[in-house]
């Protein structure tokens, strides 16, 4: 045993450790008898190790006073925990001549003491931990010996106001929650310029002072949530320049303005939940350019004044307010959507309006389409439009789209209802198919007329992206100025509109009603019966290609496939059946874009040498086929990933049967396939032809280069400092309560 270097006595039931037991161990360093039933140690219990101890754990055991004459002189003790014990008080020199201690725990006692003269000679200290006890005052003297101490935790005392922490110039951290702190002085920290992160929760706090924390230009987080602060007013936040946290959840604010946070020009957490917040006044956040987490929820807060926000914050959290959606919210709305913030965590419901009447219950996510379908409707219910008048009146809006039923709107009437709605002279030269409409050009100019603000606005938003936007949620990326270029060119047959000619379908529309998204003014399930019918056209055009009867103006329905929706192919890819098509006119849809596919590669390897009409080698499939293999590339690839960046060579050698050179994939696919390169070796595996080399195979692979990590060099255990020996304490003890 004359070796030994580390000693373990956890969880046993010892009382005591006699004189003399541990002799014979010359090299002993780490001493722990934690967990054990010890209330005192004989005189001379550590006689024999004391000068080379370096450790020494008596956590958890019943002493009611500091073994003291067992620790003195312990020259290189390093880490000393007697904590969950029963200390009532440190008395004078009980800790005495430590020179190497960095680490005292004294938590979970009962101490309520310490006297002035408690520690003497211990300079070195760097952590001292003494929270949950019952210590009512903490004088400044006690502790102005440790100028390297870096955290001190006091947590759960009953200190009623802040300790003195003069010349304690290298603290970094102090911990003084869960104690009866009112009052925050001004200077608090003043001498402590190192000090990184103060924390004050669960205290009894109602005012903070001017320049409480002056010159603290290193603090990077203030924990201030579950006190009593009623307000900030200006200075109270001074002096913490690089401020980046700071939580004053809990609080009784009711509201904040430009000069609340005007000196965090670095804040990127703001936690003001559960307050009594009713305002929040305009330019508040204007100079936290850097803020991406502000948590409002569980406030009173009803709506935003215009110019609240202006950078963006990716999140704003908002449940538990009662959101009063009027036309005074519109610009917020806009805002979540331009910005794609998240108003919601996963475990929260989604947000939505307390009122007015008719919006309440609408979610955040609706509420823009809504205003718009409403909003339009109102206005041409104000130009005395009838309800069949606003739906031809909408019809009218779109080339080719003029219902014959009766109440219809003709080009007089037309003419006179924009006269009084000057924004379709601004949206027609938006929307260049819409210059040649009667009454467009005229705009607003007809005397008399009144503008109808209502509808102005309606038709605004139009040219602003409405549908499907974030809060709290993945966006589709869908934007409606792309919609509004297709308005003037998409129109069907459909109940309640009349007559639409459909040939003139943009696919980009089709994309956007298989994501769900919809259009003001027109219901979702009329688009829903647009795409329905625009698929069976498109069957029949398929048909008739394939049976060699190409129907007239046949190509207006089967898009290219660059031009193709990726809804489409993913439904194909997947063995879907297509929107409003069943298996078998699905199937010829199908085949009609494979019969394309090598038409379309074969433009770029045939030549004019060779015959169109020679049939392919026996050696060889088609040119192209959706094949086993040619699926299961397609399934590899990113969702929604744009096929036509894939060169054709590739999709053609892949349905052949022979191997693709991958190294000429775009290289963010070559990036995605690192991440799946064993499902790309079966792939390859499976393709690769009799004639196909493993060397030709290696050599079309893309080369995957390996990544440089860091390394380091052997501990030497000669070496091994303090923070070592913390590291394994936390870990063990980690592992004993798993």
């Amino acid at each position: 045993m004359s070796k030994l270097t580390s000693l373990n006595l956890y969880g046993n039931k010892l009382k005591d450790v006699p004189e003399h037991s541990l002799d014979g161990l010359p090299r002993l360093r780490y001493l722990r008898i934690e967990r054990n039933q010890i209330c005192a140690f004989s005189p001379n219990a550590l006689a024999e190790v004391k000068p080379r101890l370096e450790l020494l754990d008596l956590s958890g055991n019943c002493f009611t006073a500091i073994p003291a004459q067992n620790l003195r002189n312990s020259v290189k003790l390093m880490y000393l925990d007697l904590s969950d014990n029963k200390i009532g008080e440190i008395n004078n020199f009980e800790l005495m001549n430590l020179p190497q201690l960095k680490e005292l725990r004294l938590h979970g006692n009962v101490l309520n003491q310490i006297h002035p003269m408690a520690f003497m000679n211990v300079p070195q200290l760097q952590y001292l931990y003494m929270r949950d006890n019952l210590i009512g005052s903490l004088d400044g003297n006690r502790l102005q010996a440790f100028h390297k101490l870096e955290i001190l935790d006091v947590t759960n005392n009953l200190l009623q106001k802040l300790p003195e922490l003069k010349d304690l110039t290298s603290l970094k951290q102090v911990r003084l929650d869960g104690n009866l702190i009112e009052k925050v002085e001004t200077l608090a920290f003043s001498n402590n310029p190192k000090l990184q992160l103060i924390s004050l929760q669960n205290n009894n706090i109602v005012q903070i002072a001017r320049n409480s924390f002056d010159s603290l230009d290193q603090l990077l987080v203030l924990l201030l949530s579950n006190n009593s602060i009623q307000s900030i007013e200006r200075g109270m936040l001074d002096g913490m320049k690089n401020l980046q946290q700071l939580n004053l959840r809990n609080n009784s604010l009711t509201s904040i303005d430009e000069n609340t946070f005007s000196s965090l020009r670095h804040l990127t957490t703001l936690d003001l939940a559960h307050n009594n917040l009713k305002k929040i006044g305009k330019r508040t956040f204007l100079h936290q350019t850097k803020l991406f987490w502000l948590d409002l929820s569980n406030n009173q807060l009803s709506s935003f004044e215009e110019g609240t926000f202006d950078s963006k914050i990716a999140n704003i959290l908002l449940d538990g307010n009662r959101l009063q959606c009027d036309d005074s919210f519109d610009w917020f709305v806009r805002y979540l959507v331009t910005n794609r913030v998240r108003t919601f965590l996963p475990f929260q419901p989604e947000i939505s309006c307390a009122g007015p009447e008719k919006y309440a219950g609408v979610r955040l996510k609706d509420l823009m389409m809504k205003k718009a379908n409403d909003t339009l409707n109102e206005g041409m219910k104000t130009l005395g439009f009838s309800e069949q008048g606003q739906r031809s009146f909408i019809s009218s809006l779109i080339p080719g789209l003029r219902s014959a039923q009766p109440g219809a709107v003709d080009s007089a009437a037309l003419e006179h209802a924009a006269a009084g709605i000057p924004i379709l002279s601004t949206l027609s030269q938006a929307i260049p198919s819409m210059r040649n409409m009667p009454a467009l050009e005229a705009g607003g100019a007809a005397a008399g007329q009144p503008v109808n603000p209502q509808l102005n606005t309606a038709i605004e938003q139009f040219t602003a992206p409405l549908v499907r936007f974030a809060t709290g949620g993945q966006p589709v990326a869908s934007d409606i100025q792309q919609l509004i270029e297709s308005i003037p060119n998409f129109v069907v047959n459909v109940p309640g509109l009349g007559n639409v000619d459909i040939s003139k379908l943009d696919p980009s529309l089709i994309s956007h009603v298989l994501r769900g998204g919809q259009i003001p003014g027109i219901p979702k399930e009329t688009l829903d019966n647009i795409v329905q019918q625009y698929m069976l056209k498109m069957h029949e055009a398929a048909a008739a290609a394939k049976n060699g009867t190409p129907m007239p103006n046949g190509e207006k329905f089967l898009p290219s496939l660059d031009k193709l929706p990726q809804e489409l192919i993913a439904a194909v890819i997947q063995g879907d059946t297509l929107p409003g098509l069943n298996e078998t006119q699905t199937q010829t849809v199908k085949d009609y874009y494979t019969s394309l596919i090598p038409v379309m590669a074969a433009e770029e390897e045939s030549s004019n040498e060779t015959s169109v009409e020679a049939p392919p080698t026996k050696a060889k499939r088609p040119a192209f086929v959706f094949s086993k293999e040619m699926m299961d590339m397609l399934r590899m690839l990113p969702t929604g990933y744009d096929l036509t960046k894939i060169p054709s060579e590739i999709i053609t050698a892949f349905s052949r049967g022979e191997v693709p050179d991958l190294r000429k994939l775009p290289s963010d696919l070559i990036e995605h396939f690192k991440s799946n390169s064993d499902k790309l070796g079966l792939i390859f595996n499976r393709v690769a032809t009799g004639n196909a080399s493993l060397e030709e195979m290696l050599a079309k692979l893309p080369k995957f280069e390996k990544p440089v990590l860091s390394t380091f060099s052997p501990y030497d255990i000669n070496r091994l400092s303090n923070e070592m020996i913390h590291e394994e304490e936390e870990a063990a003890k980690a592992a004993r309560m798993r």
